[in-house]
């Protein structure tokens, strides 16, 4: 009889068997609410509950879903070594959506490519100019060719001389020897006024050069402001990344490049993005969960 009095011992409630099941269960456990949290934390609210009900597939990529879960599963002081185990059991995702790896690798062996070739065409040319110096080759070889053409241009200006000569028998004339070398400096005075016409039409070329200079590029500013950690890949028309990786809540970045751009944003609806001073409005349609693929070309506007 007295084993039957015996009291029996309370069994322990089994454990969560969901990671939502568990983080729902913790955070009820310290009376929180999920949107507590998310204030918190910087997350939205729906990303929350989606965690907590198993939804993974509608936060979109596998990165985002596991940040997410890092950041809730510490501030509830989850093993979050547990919940990762608990989310490779449980999700259906792929566990890499987007794939930088392959695009980075071409576009640095292009970039590569491009400076070995410029390093190869400034080598053959220093060469080059090596030799011809070595051969006997000079900048100032060129100048007597130059100033021994000039004489040829010269002799215009003086066959007008010989004018002067044709008033030689007046000469004899002793009263006015003055008004004759009078006439003779008027007619020396008269003729350099030509060259200049000579000089002016030399000039003319060089002005003309200075007006076919190519314009350099354009470039416009952007600039990102992130609510939430986000994912963010910037490229622009040089084919030059101005930005690429993992942004957290409450970054601001500035960029500048060359239009148009090519933008992948995850969680995109925490991003907002402002194009040559102006607000853009991040495009919902063909979007894959949270995340938003798009170009933007200022010609298009």
């Amino acid at each position: 009889m007295g084993e039957s009095e015996q009291p029996s011992e309370p069994t322990a409630p089994p454990p969560p068997a969901t990671l939502g099941e568990r983080l729902r269960a913790a955070r009820l456990a310290q009376d929180l609410t999920v949107e507590q949290l998310a204030t918190e934390l910087r997350i939205e609210a729906k990303q929350l509950h989606a965690l907590e009900e198993n939804r993974f597939e509608q936060i979109g990529v596998p990165v985002f879903v596991k940040g997410y879960l890092k950041q809730y599963g510490a501030r509830l002081g989850v093993n979050v070594a547990d919940l990762l185990a608990l989310y490779y059991k449980q999700t259906t995702l792929a566990d890499v959506q987007v794939r930088p790896n392959r695009t980075i690798k071409l576009r640095d062996e292009r970039q590569i490519t491009s400076w070995v070739l410029a390093a190869i065409v400034l080598l053959t040319v220093i060469v080059g100019l090596a030799v011809w110096w070595w051969n006997g080759g000079s900048f100032g070889a060129a100048l007597p060719a130059e100033s021994a053409a000039a004489p040829a241009v010269a002799p215009t200006p003086t066959q007008p001389l010989p004018e002067p000569e044709r008033p030689a028998p007046v000469a004899e004339q002793r009263p006015a020897p003055t008004s004759d070398a009078g006439a003779a400096a008027a007619v020396e005075s008269a003729e350099p006024e030509t060259p200049p016409a000579e000089t002016r039409a030399f000039t003319a070329p060089a002005e003309g050069n200075d007006s076919a200079r190519p314009a350099a590029g354009v470039t416009v500013a952007l600039q990102l402001a992130f609510d939430a950690e986000s994912w963010a890949e910037i490229t622009d028309a040089r084919g030059e990344r101005l930005l690429f990786g993992l942004n957290a809540a409450g970054r601001n970045v500035a960029l500048r490049g060359e239009p148009p751009f090519s933008i992948v944003l995850g969680n995109a609806d925490s991003v907002r993005l402002t194009v040559d001073g102006d607000p853009y409005a991040i495009p919902r349609t063909g979007r894959q969960g949270s995340l938003a693929r798009f170009s933007v070309d200022l010609a298009e506007e």
